[in-house]
């Protein structure tokens, strides 16, 4: 082989192993969307609670990825190590402490039953 030749694969072979590296430390992210529901006839900053609530995912590394018009609420991603039962704890707990209820459930595909099978 010629001096290019094993500098291609010498290149090759540094590429392939960083990728492989970078993938192998690669983090699981999930997607979750919050709701706020307030109960009859109270008068709640929910503006303020996401607010709040908005910090406490980027406290966990999370990103919120949308905020909803149509209900009162956002979607977040975040890692799935990071998203402990305490993390969902802190954030239900800082929606009662406001008086609402933080409504936590995982993004996923929703199908509706057509009647055809």
């Amino acid at each position: 082989m010629n001096p290019q030749t094993y500098k291609l694969t010498f290149l090759s072979i540094c590429l392939t192993l960083g990728l492989l590296i970078t993938m192998s430390h690669a983090k699981s992210t999930t997607s979750y969307i919050l709701s706020l529901e307030e109960p009859e006839g109270a008068s709640v900053d929910s503006a303020g609670v996401l607010q709040s609530l908005k910090g406490l995912v980027s406290e966990f590394n999370g990103t919120v990825t949308h905020e909803y018009s149509l209900i009162n609420g956002l979607s977040f991603e975040i890692d799935d190590s990071a998203f402990t039962d305490d993390a969902r704890a802190k954030m239900v707990s800082l929606g009662e402490k406001a008086g609402v209820t933080v409504n936590i459930e995982k993004d996923q595909d929703v199908h509706t039953f057509t009647g055809k099978h």
